[in-house]
C-alpha cells in the first residue's frame, strides 16, 4: 500500500469515525452563535448546515444530511494561551467560518472546504 492510499484510508475512517448525527433543534437561523448565549450549535446556509460537534472543538459540514467535511480547529489552531480548549463563537460571512476558541484566540475556516487556519490572538 502507498502513501497516498493509506492516507486517503486514514482520512475516510477518520471521517466515519467523528461524524456524529445532529438535533435540527440546535440548528439556528441566525449566522452567528455565541455559546455563552444559545443553546445551539449549528448553522444553516445555502443548503449546508456548519455544526459545532459535541467536543466543541470540531466544526462539520452537512449537505442532506451527509459529511461533506469535518475539521478540528483546535488541532490545527492550537490550544489557547487563556480559556478552555473549546469553541465559544462562531459566525458565518462571505463563505468564511470566523471562530473563536478559549477567551482570544481567533481562526478562521473556509466554509467550502473546511481549511482551518489560526488567524490571531488578542
Amino acid at each position: 500500500m502507498n502513501l497516498i492510499q493509506f492516507l486517503f484510508i486514514t482520512f475516510f475512517l477518520t471521517q466515519l469515525n467523528f461524524a456524529q448525527t445532529f438535533d435540527k433543534k440546535l440548528i439556528s437561523k441566525d449566522l452567528e452563535i455565541n455559546f455563552a448565549e444559545r443553546q445551539k450549535r449549528g448553522i444553516e446556509k445555502n443548503g449546508i448546515i456548519y455544526f459545532v460537534e459535541e467536543n466543541l472543538q470540531t466544526i462539520s459540514a452537512y449537505k442532506n444530511n451527509e459529511l461533506v467535511w469535518q475539521t478540528n480547529v483546535i488541532t490545527i489552531c492550537g490550544k489557547p494561551k487563556v480559556g478552555e480548549p473549546k469553541i465559544r463563537y462562531f459566525r458565518y460571512e462571505s463563505e468564511k467560518l470566523f471562530v473563536i476558541v478559549g477567551k482570544h484566540q481567533h481562526a478562521e475556516v473556509d466554509a467550502i472546504n473546511g481549511k482551518a487556519s489560526f488567524f490571531g490572538a488578542d
